[in-house]
């Protein structure tokens, strides 16, 4: 099923995604309780061993992370995930249920561990020797409101303060572009240039301009210079509060030397070098020209990580779910069905007009393209123009 996938996704059929659903399926099934015996010391026979190898060159996740036109032996590449799934699972499923506190049947994705997160997390490392040894490696996430970029990065961040010599190299940091929301304030000061989703009661963040520039851009130059003894302070927005906090929780404070930066933004790498003068008067035009000051931002990027987009209806569904994981996690949840959809269509719609702008990235720019399921679970990942 592996070859048909692959091919499935060389030529662009339309039978891709299913068919990947599938293959997700069949690999969680055989996949669950060989691992589990990993991590429960069980020795791997020769058979599983040639299997998890094959795998490593053959899935249509993990393959994606593997060195262009690499030599690494596949068996040699599944020793060594062996040996970290055995010393990571244990702090990872502890991170997971700590996160999804009041959701108990979230548990912890042992295959995604195995295909997903240990080989991005051992590919960013590679690449941040080669490419930034001694300097901060950033990664960029893009993809619709709910796709799941958050969680992406955190438990990436996980896997990659395991593998970091955190001496010499640094610690990896997981924030989202929301942390640097403008206070409420500032951002009510916006509408009066078309930052007004309509009906009372919707917050009018998230497009370009409603965020404090000035300050992300003062921490990532915080992170490039960081060292043992630095202290970064960044910002620690309040979604339920729609407001920057006060008080002890005002920032989300860093401390020690930052290697690697784990950025996700919904538009992350979109095209900054867009002309407003092609869009009318109104809030398009003051997206575009907001839109601009992030070049600088997304030039720094070392890496872009691409989800597909889905249908607006299903990014409707998505974002519905990540409220219900907020009202799990605080007791409230941010915005009604209504709300939440009328939210959705200022972000989307009403506010790019797809072709002099748009919140997804030009191929060239992407590192991994990644597709998904319904229930978040990574079912392909493709190289992208942008692959070193």
């Amino acid at each position: 099923m592996q070859a048909v996938v692959r091919d499935l996704q060389s030529t662009h059929d339309i039978r891709f995604e299913s068919v990947s659903a599938l293959h997700r399926i069949a690999v969680d099934k055989h996949l669950s309780p060989l691992l589990l015996g990993i991590t429960e010391g069980r020795p791997v026979t020769a058979a599983e061993l040639d299997a998890l190898a094959a795998a490593t060159r053959d899935d249509p996740v993990q393959s994606a992370f593997s060195p262009l036109g690499g030599v690494d032996a596949p068996h040699a590449v599944a020793r060594e995930r062996i040996h970290l799934l055995k010393s990571l699972w244990k702090p990872f499923a502890a991170w997971w249920r700590s996160y999804f506190t009041g959701d108990h049947s979230a548990s912890a994705p042992m295959t995604d561990l195995w295909r997903l997160y240990i080989p991005f997390g051992q590919w960013i490392v590679r690449e941040k020797r080669e490419r930034r040894s001694g300097e901060l490696f950033m990664v960029g996430f893009n993809g619709s409101p709910g796709a799941g970029k958050t969680v992406l990065t955190n438990a990436l961040a996980v896997v990659l303060n395991h593998l970091l010599d955190a001496e010499a190299e640094g610690q990896a940091v997981a924030r989202s572009g929301d942390d640097w929301y403008l206070g409420k304030r500032d951002r009510d000061v916006l509408r009066r240039r078309g930052y007004d989703p309509g009906p009372p009661g919707i917050p009018n963040r998230a497009l370009p301009g409603t965020h404090d520039l000035a300050w992300l851009k003062r921490n990532l130059l915080e992170m490039e210079r960081s060292t043992r003894q630095s202290a970064i302070r960044m910002g620690n927005f309040d979604k339920k509060a729609d407001d920057q906090p006060t008080g002890a929780d005002r920032y989300f404070e860093v401390r020690g030397k930052v290697g690697v930066f784990l950025f996700d933004l919904w538009f992350a790498g979109a095209e900054t070098d867009v002309d407003p003068g092609k869009l009318r008067e109104g809030l398009r035009r003051r997206v575009a020209e907001n839109l601009r000051a992030w070049g600088s931002v997304f030039a720094r990027m070392d890496a872009l990580w691409a989800f597909d987009w889905p249908p607006f209806e299903q990014m409707v569904w998505e974002r519905e779910a990540q409220e219900r994981l907020v009202e799990q996690r605080r007791g409230a949840r941010g915005m009604s069905h209504e709300h939440l959809r009328a939210f959705m269509t200022y972000m989307t719609e009403r506010s790019w007009d797809w072709q002099t702008t748009s919140p997804i990235p030009p191929d060239r720019t992407i590192t991994f393209r990644a597709w998904r399921d319904t229930n978040h679970r990574m079912i392909a990942v493709q190289r992208g123009g942008r692959a070193s």
